[in-house]
C-alpha cells in the first residue's frame, strides 16, 4: 500500500473515531414516574405527550400497566404534558376470568377511550400539567 493510501486510511479512521463532525449541542435528561387517574394507575397504553412551548420539541411515551412511564432521553427544558388513552387497551377488565366470560358470551364492549381521561388532560396546551427536564435522571408523578 502506498504511503498516501495509508495516510488516507488513518485519516478516515480518525474521522470515524471522533464522529466526523459537530456533536449535538443539546443537553439531555431522562424522565420517569407514575401517572394516576383518580388515585389509581392510569390505563395501560395511555399516551403521554410532552411539548416544549418555546422550541416545539415534542416526545411521547406509553404508560405501562402499573401506571409508570419512562422517557429515556428528552431534551433539557420545560414541557407541557397531555394524556390520551388508547382504545380498548385503555381500561382492561381487572378480573381476567370475568373478561374471558364476557368475551365468550359476546358481551365484552371496548371502553370509550374519550371517557377515560377527562378532556382537560388530553392536550398539553390545556392540561395544566407541566414538567422541567434537567440533565441526568428526573422523576415526576402526575395525578389526574
Amino acid at each position: 500500500m502506498s504511503r498516501m493510501m495509508i495516510s488516507l486510511c488513518l485519516l478516515a479512521a480518525a474521522g470515524i473515531a471522533t464522529g466526523c463532525g459537530a456533536s449535538d449541542p443539546r443537553e439531555y435528561g431522562s424522565l420517569s414516574g407514575m401517572v394516576t387517574l383518580q388515585g389509581k394507575p392510569a390505563p395501560a397504553g395511555t399516551v403521554m405527550t410532552m411539548i416544549n412551548p418555546d422550541t416545539g420539541a415534542a416526545t411521547s411515551a406509553q404508560v405501562r400497566d402499573d401506571g409508570t412511564y419512562t422517557f429515556p432521553r428528552a431534551i433539557v427544558g420545560s414541557y407541557n404534558v397531555g394524556f390520551v388513552a388508547q382504545g380498548s387497551d385503555a381500561a382492561p377488565e381487572t378480573d381476567p376470568d370475568r373478561l374471558m366470560d364476557q368475551i365468550a358470551a359476546g358481551q365484552y364492549k371496548a371502553p370509550d377511550s374519550s371517557a377515560i381521561i377527562p378532556e382537560k388532560f388530553r392536550s398539553p396546551d390545556s392540561s395544566g400539567q407541566s414538567v422541567t427536564v434537567d440533565k441526568g435522571e428526573n422523576n415526576m408523578d402526575f395525578n389526574l
